[in-house]
């Protein structure tokens, strides 16, 4: 993070001279804790109440060989990205701070051994195909 000195020696001297949108985007994204979000998607998944959640996640579930590990990881990486971009305000979407951090973010849930078995779990339960 970068610093801005004030001129008077009695301030703490520290002021930040980062965007605004940056911090809004990572207090967006702090709020949003990745265990809870799959909690709320394992429910929706389990319930089989038609969702747009669940019907994109079937989506992507059905177009993919869950069965091989490279289409497993690739449909994790899909559904981490789905589910990142979700929880995205629709001012970051676009942006290019945000295509960046859902990248990212989704290389962080593909990665992580329990993040990924969950998610793959939701994927096993919503496939119809």
């Amino acid at each position: 993070m970068k610093v801005n000195r004030t001129g008077s020696p009695l301030s703490s001297g520290a002021e930040s001279v980062e965007p605004l949108e940056a911090r809004e985007l990572q207090n967006a994204l702090k709020t949003e804790r990745f265990n809870a979000a799959l909690a709320q998607l394992e429910a929706q998944a389990a319930g089989g109440a038609p969702s747009p959640v669940r019907a994109a996640l079937a989506q992507i579930a059905d177009a993919s060989n869950l069965s091989s590990s490279e289409g497993a990881a690739a449909a994790v990486r899909e559904s981490a990205r789905f589910m990142v971009r979700a929880r995205l305000k629709e001012k970051f979407r676009e942006t290019e701070q945000g295509s960046t951090l859902v990248e990212r973010l989704s290389e962080f849930v593909a990665a992580d051994p329990l993040l990924h078995s969950k998610l793959l779990g939701i994927l096993h339960k919503v496939k119809t195909v």
